[in-house]
């Protein structure tokens, strides 16, 4: 049966797509992919394309099937519409007040979501526990654990628990289960966790901000502080720790985790509060980081 829509500039046809905004679609993949922290490799496995095909698409020479950008934004946990021009808002004003919302500054989002009754910043649940986002390299298993110690409360790194959870590593799981099931275990782990320890502090994936539901969860219910570094120091601290996947047969290594850190920087920057971890002394880095924690947690 042959059908045709048209929502801004995008026209479909027989399932496939047309968009006058190609660029625009291939750019919102891209980031969506960096924020994801996913290779086209991972994704192409994920949602069923092939590698070359999601090339053509980010490279905006693309032309998608509405099937296709479905299996992209499911692999990527996102609604299709953040992947189309505009969001895929239909009514101008709101894809207007979406852009605002987009480039606005964490307080005025936060200012703006509770005038709509969604009340993120609500403190009620918290308790005192505290959670550590954040890049890889960025610190938050050693100083997570040294704050634990210094607070007298338990330490959780959400990924090991998925793996303990699982019985195998965070690789095999994405491999065999997917994406999918990846998030559902971190957010098992996250809701046991919170419901069974009133004070704690969490490392978090890195990754945890592509996933919508699992970060506003960790906000709700965690004091979120973001540990910020520069691009070298994360790159040089997971290649001191003995991990050389990020230099190993990949010359644009350091653009890519620059890519990812651009990504996913407006929703790091929704934490409750942020630390610079680059060019200190760690026990220093870890009094700054009580300091920070006792603001807000107590």
């Amino acid at each position: 049966m042959k059908y045709i829509a048209t929502m801004q500039d995008v026209t479909i046809q027989s399932g496939q797509a047309s968009f006058v905004g190609s660029q625009e679609i291939a750019q919102r993949i891209r980031s969506a992919r960096a924020r994801a922290g996913f290779t086209r490799k991972q994704l192409a496995a994920a949602s069923g394309a092939s590698e070359r095909y999601l090339a053509h698409l980010e490279a905006g020479t693309g032309n998608p099937s509405v099937e296709m950008l479905l299996a992209i934004s499911e692999a990527l946990g996102m609604a299709m519409a953040e992947l189309l021009p505009m969001g895929g808002e239909r009514d101008a004003g709101v894809a207007h007040a979406a852009q605002l919302l987009r480039r606005a500054p964490p307080e005025r989002v936060r200012e703006a979501l509770a005038w709509l009754g969604e009340r993120p910043d609500a403190v009620d649940g918290k308790g005192r526990r505290v959670a550590l986002i954040g890049l890889r390299g960025a610190g938050k298993s050693s100083l997570g654990q040294a704050l634990a110690d210094r607070l007298s409360v338990p330490f959780f790194e959400i990924s090991k628990e998925v793996e303990q959870r699982y019985g195998g590593s965070i690789g095999v799981l994405l491999e065999i289960n997917g994406p999918a099931a990846l998030r559902r275990y971190e957010a098992d782990v996250l809701r046991d966790i919170c419901r069974t320890n009133a004070a704690a502090v969490i490392a978090a994936p890195g990754a945890v901000v592509a996933d919508g539901k699992l970060f506003d969860q960790l906000l709700r219910e965690t004091w979120t502080v973001w540990l910020q570094a520069t691009p070298e120091d994360h790159m040089s601290r997971v290649v001191a720790q003995g991990d050389l996947r990020p230099m190993t047969g990949n010359r644009t290594a350091m653009n890519d985790l620059k890519a990812i850190l651009a990504a996913r920087e407006a929703d790091y920057a929704r934490a409750d509060a942020r630390l610079d971890t680059s060019g200190q002394d760690f026990n220093h880095t870890v009094s700054m980081l009580e300091g920070v924690v006792a603001s807000f947690a107590g």
